[in-house]
């Protein structure tokens, strides 16, 4: 099947409401040191469509009309050769015509180019912005963050809703720009800031301890000493997990966006994943 349920990882934090995952490509370009994906997906960086795409209209036909599907979880959606080969806006136009729940998981503004679908859609998207300062080393191969930040102007003012995953947040490296992201997020009409910490693999460990050896380095011992394994992730300790989302809350508390946090046992507003924000969409569209 190309349509799966979401799994979380069997995590026990997981609070996403039941969806359907689609991913029309495997493995990704983006290159981000704190990826998880690249842990259990062979080849990650070679990013390729997937072999039973062609399936997907047959498997979509058969949804009662409902659902809620994710594009998606584990590999972006628009890789660069998406500009050229279009899968992802094929299955955008299914999902479309059988009137589908969307959820648009990206960095990239390579999305701008189906507004014209999204905009008459139960769709919402949600955009990473992990940092505006070190975006180009965290996230070596996604477009720059200021262009994220132009693509989230570009679908609310097409009345398209955005949430903004600023996740992970990573202490000593990103989370000095917690107001600074929200704040910016808001500016540029994100309804919804959804956040977590990150969560340790050994392969993103390796990745980040080369990047930013010092830091790690102090990081060590909260993850593998004072910190705890759930679902096969090292988390740091849940006070320490808990003060960070605080202050993301609050701060989108201040500006007057909800606020939501993914696999971390805190609480959100409404969806731990912003999916709710399908359902204003269909209110606006029955207007």
């Amino acid at each position: 099947m190309i349509l799966r349920p979401f799994d979380p990882w069997r995590s026990s934090l997981c609070t996403c409401p039941a969806k359907l995952s689609l991913n029309p490509y495997t493995g990704c370009v983006h290159g981000c040191l704190y990826c998880y994906a690249s842990s259990y997906i062979r080849r990650f960086s070679d990013c390729r469509p997937k072999d039973e795409i062609d399936r997907i209209s047959y498997e979509i036909a058969r949804l009662h009309g409902d659902e809620l599907i994710s594009l998606s979880s584990s590999s972006d959606p628009y890789p660069p050769m998406e500009r050229e080969l279009g899968i992802t806006r094929s299955c955008i136009s299914l999902i479309k015509r059988k009137g589908l729940r969307l959820q648009i998981v990206t960095k990239s503004d390579i999305l701008l180019r189906d507004v014209d679908l999204l905009s008459e859609m139960r769709a919402t998207v949600s955009i990473t912005i992990t940092s505006l300062r070190l975006d180009s080393r965290l996230e070596p191969g996604a477009p720059s963050g200021s262009l994220r930040l132009r693509a989230i102007r570009r679908l609310t003012y097409s009345g398209v809703p955005v949430a903004v995953r600023i996740d992970p947040i990573i202490p000593g490296i990103n989370d000095s720009e917690i107001d600074a992201l929200v704040e910016r997020a808001a500016d540029a009409g994100a309804s919804y800031i959804i956040s977590s910490t990150y969560k340790a693999r050994q392969d993103s460990w390796r990745r980040m301890s080369f990047a930013f050896p010092e830091v790690m380095q102090r990081l060590r011992p909260m993850y593998f000493e004072q910190g705890e394994r759930i679902g096969g992730y090292r988390y740091l300790p849940s006070e320490i997990r808990h003060a960070i989302l605080s202050r993301v809350r609050e701060a989108c508390h201040e500006h007057g966006i909800g606020f939501g946090s993914c696999r971390e046992g805190f609480g959100s507003d409404a969806s731990c994943d912003g999916s709710h924000l399908t359902e204003a969409r269909r209110r606006r569209i029955l207007r």
